[in-house]
């Protein structure tokens, strides 16, 4: 069975308070978008294992697809032998792998350059889920596959229904196999259709059986470990449901585009929180599901307390967000020391509905667990209490190395031991003249000094080793631990409360000042880049200021590379830059200021670099890319991450700032040019009218045919004329003072009107109108619409030959009105077409004289009267002008009344 599910829409989530109308206008504002981008297609082949069918089905659709013209191309398929799946690959063309070398061995991958270099508009990728060899650009196929959909390219690909992030642990406790090659499941909210590949388990079996699935020792093997009844049933009802709820979701789409009525709605938002704990990634999977049937977005929050975290768990902790960020939750980090209370006081600023915790291992009879705390406070927020997977749940069971302790802590408790040994054996003598009363006072006293150094295991330990010695060795009768008098007993008991809460409030204390110290450290460093880099005179100086902060607060080397002017990214790193990058790295870097991504170290695309590269990305523009090298013994975890993050976002903010001051400065400058070019054009022009005139006057006044210098003085004064003239008309345009005057006018009076005005040179060429007899009367500025063909006769009369006929054609279709100008002549060179509308611009080849103006003038006239001028060659020779004016009225002159 194969079931298609073509998704209508992208799924938008609003927020509660948000009312119908508003969710409604981002729904489709995402739609529009959807629609209008040029992103590839994703199509994903969905099963619920291997040797369902799914490369087959895959290439079946593909070969459809080349019958109706595509150009498809095989990226990689694997067969896996099977000889009716390397039969459907006959006739498509096939992508050679590229071949990587690592540690001795030549192993082949799919080559996504060849694809990009090829750009097809289809390509297959199978095994969406697999993981490349070292050495790829990406570590995950699926990577390739998004790039390939930026790209513009539609992509067909397979998956099973194991290898979905969110569903990994469900398939480890039914199968109890480890699963190690994962896709987000954000990557099938992208998918254009997801198709389900459905087989039932009994011809599973049999498939299998016939080894038409797996051969040899690994058909037996797959048997008898994961092909078994339970296990395909099980996943086989997993496969239905995901797809099934997917189906859900866009029949929701479907009925919020055509506006039922009663489409259905939901105003849920889940909130789950996570900590170092091995079964943060188990939950985060659940609340990914919840949220994928209840069609809501859903959030992952991280309490920062002051308690310092191991490598261990902070590795665990950066894996868990990371996870989040990946199957596409908003992570959230807040800070407190009460968890509980932090966490409902997020859920109610970000109004959830759903807060998902972890149920307890093993309730507690005097302390209450994290649940039941949240229970308590929840009030009127739904709080779900599941059992995450563990270790045990996921297969068989093995038994955990124990982490060895840091060497600090074992020192931390034999000082603690050292010290309460030594004020012991001091005291024994000093019991005599101080009275046992004074040691209690040392020991109390060592134990608030220890806080201030300790971490509080160890200060807890040291606590009741005090209360104990002193009790021993001190209180009468002494070497026992029974006391006789009563105040004895109230002085231990009180002795022992205060040594216990002064240990554990100053060690909390100290904690909390050394977070808060480090959280002030890490502001003060982000407000010194900002201030350095914003707030320099010289904006070089100010950045080599703040990537030395940078430096100075991570421990790292650091590289910043800017785009040039041409907003292509420059061939050398910033000056202020700690480290140069090798030619490597200079890949890497262009590849994250092409893809707008982070990549490098610590990533999943081109982990092989020595430092990890992160966009210098505004909301408007993208700037540059910053470089962060680490030593090889250093790690990034997640805070780490998300600091550099603000240090790239407040660099590309700063670089905006310059790129806009310079563009401002530059466009201040060419205004100012601008204004007194216009300035002077117009003065020069007006000066030279007058003398003009009077030789023209004079000229006319002498005139004699015998005469040929008479005549060669009114050639040149007429020349200088049409110059001055559309300079003036050039300086009327930009000034804005241009305002169309339309009335009504016989076109024909108006092209008479321009013949007379394009002077001398268009005398020598017949000048052809094409017009209808009945041609209606318009509603023009006639002294424009002139002036406008007057130019473009003029330009015709001097760019061809003599006797070459000039055409002039008028057309009106409904309040349209269409006139061309045609020559005869070379017509314009190969893409000169849009150029001859610019100042000043002369076609190679051109005659000498004039000022190049003519055109320019003649576009802004057009577009003054409100329409569209193009220039093109003609089919059969010349070139040709085409004036659009829309909206014109007209009237005929049989319809006037008599």
């Amino acid at each position: 069975m194969v079931t298609n599910q073509q998704r209508a829409s992208p799924k938008t989530h609003s927020p509660d308070n948000e009312s119908g109308n508003s969710a409604h206008a981002d729904a489709l504002l995402a739609d529009i978008q959807r629609a209008t981008s040029k992103s590839g297609k994703l199509h994903i082949f969905l099963g619920m294992c291997p040797g369902v069918g799914k490369t087959y089905a895959m290439l079946q659709s593909a070969r459809q697809r080349i019958n109706d013209g595509v150009d498809v191309l095989a990226g990689i398929i694997e067969t896996h032998g099977r000889s009716e799946t390397a039969a459907l690959l006959e006739g498509i063309r096939l992508l050679p792998r590229k071949q990587l070398e690592h540690r001795g061995f030549t192993l082949k991958e799919f080559d996504i350059d060849a694809v990009l270099l090829q750009r097809p508009q289809l390509v297959l990728v199978d095994e969406l889920a697999h993981t490349n060899a070292p050495g790829s650009r990406h570590a995950k196929r699926y990577q390739d596959v998004l790039e390939l959909l930026d790209a513009g390219i539609d992509v067909y690909t397979t998956l099973n229904v194991q290898h979905i992030d969110s569903q990994v642990d469900i398939v480890q406790q039914i199968s109890g196999i480890a699963i190690t090659e994962t896709v987000p499941d954000s990557i099938l909210d992208v998918a254009h259709e997801i198709q389900l590949i459905d087989l039932s388990v009994e011809k599973l079996l049999e498939r299998m059986a016939d080894g038409k699935v797996y051969l040899g020792e690994r058909a037996e093997h797959a048997v008898s470990n994961f092909f078994k009844e339970g296990n395909l049933t099980a996943l086989r009802e997993l496969a239905l449901r995901f797809t099934a709820e997917h189906v859900d979701r866009d029949l929701e789409d479907i009925r919020r585009l055509k506006r039922v009525s009663s489409a259905w709605k939901t105003n849920a938002r889940l909130m789950v929180g996570v900590g170092p704990s091995p079964f943060s990634e188990s939950l985060i999977r659940w609340t990914r599901r919840a949220a994928t049937r209840l069609n809501c977005p859903w959030i992952v929050v991280w309490v920062e307390g002051s308690r310092v975290l191991t490598p261990v768990q902070q590795d665990r902790l950066t894996r868990s967000l990371g996870l989040a960020r990946k199957l596409g939750g908003e992570v959230v980090t807040v800070t407190g020391e009460n968890i509980s209370d932090t966490l409902l006081q997020v859920a109610r600023e970000r109004n959830v509905s759903q807060i998902v915790v972890g149920k307890p291992a093993k309730p507690s009879l005097w302390k209450q667990s994290l649940a039941d705390r949240i229970i308590l406070g929840s009030g009127d927020i739904d709080v779900c209490v599941v059992r995450p997977l563990t270790a045990a749940d996921k297969g068989p069971r093995i038994t955990p190395l124990q982490e060895p302790l840091p060497d600090s802590i074992i020192g931390q408790y034999s000082a603690a031991l050292v010290t309460v040994f030594a004020i012991a054996s001091v005291c024994r003598g000093l019991v005599p003249f101080t009275g046992y009363m004074f040691v209690a006072l040392v020991f109390l006293l060592a134990v608030v000094l220890a806080a201030l150094r300790f971490s509080r295991g160890p200060v807890m330990l040291m606590a009741t080793l005090s209360a104990l010695s002193w009790n021993y060795f001190f209180i009468p009768p002494q070497f026992t631990f029974y006391i006789s008098k009563a105040e004895d007993w109230i002085m231990f008991g009180m002795f022992f409360i205060v040594a216990l809460s002064m240990g554990s409030l100053t060690s909390r204390l100290r904690m909390r000042e050394a977070a808060e110290r480090r959280r002030a450290r890490q502001t003060s460093a982000l407000l010194r880049v900002t201030q350095s880099a914003a707030l320099a005179p010289e904006p070089a100086k100010g950045l080599s200021e703040a990537l030395h902060t940078i430096d100075d607060l991570l421990n790292a080397s650091t590289a910043l590379i800017v785009r040039d002017e041409d907003r292509s990214l420059a061939q050398s790193a910033h000056p202020a830059s700690t480290f140069h990058p090798a030619l490597k790295e200079w890949a890497v870097a262009s590849w994250v200021y092409a893809n707008r991504q982070c990549a490098g170290r610590f990533t999943d695309t081109l982990p092989q670099s020595v430092a990890t590269w992160f966009p210098l990305q505004t909301a408007t523009s993208l700037i540059g890319v910053l470089g962060v090298r680490f030593d090889h013994d250093q790690q990034l975890d997640f805070a780490t991450r998300q600091m550099i993050e603000a240090f790239a976002l407040q660099l590309a903010l700063v670089l905006e700032k310059e790129h806009f001051i310079k563009a401002v400065s530059h466009a201040e400058l060419l205004a100012h040019s601008e204004k007194l070019h216009r300035t002077l054009l117009d003065s020069i022009s007006h000066e030279l009218k007058t003398p003009i005139a009077i030789i023209n006057a004079a000229v006319d006044g002498m005139s004699s045919p015998e005469n040929p210098y008479l005549t060669e003085i009114s050639t040149a004064s007429q020349r200088l004329q049409h110059v001055v003239d559309n300079l003036l008309q050039m300086t009327r345009l930009e000034s804005d003072v241009l305002q169309p005057r339309p009335d009504w006018c016989d076109l024909r009076d108006v092209v008479a009107s321009a013949i007379q005005a394009a002077g001398q040179p268009l005398k020598l060429h017949p000048v052809t109108l094409r017009i209808e007899d009945d041609f209606p009367v318009v509603s023009l500025d006639h002294l424009l619409l002139s002036q406008i063909l007057a130019n473009l006769l003029h330009n015709a009369a001097v760019h061809t030959p003599d006797s070459t006929p000039v055409v002039i054609s008028a057309r009106m279709d409904h309040a349209r009105l269409t006139l061309t100008v045609r020559d005869h002549g070379p017509g314009f060179p190969p893409g000169a077409e849009k150029s001859v509308f610019e100042k000043f611009y002369r076609a190679p080849g051109a005659p000498t004289g004039g000022t190049g103006l003519g055109l320019a003038i003649a576009s802004g006239f057009v577009n003054a009267l409100g329409g569209r001028i193009t220039a093109r060659n003609h089919p059969e020779g010349g070139a040709e002008f085409e004036i659009t004016l829309p909206d014109v009225l007209t009237f005929r002159v049989s319809e006037a009344t008599p």
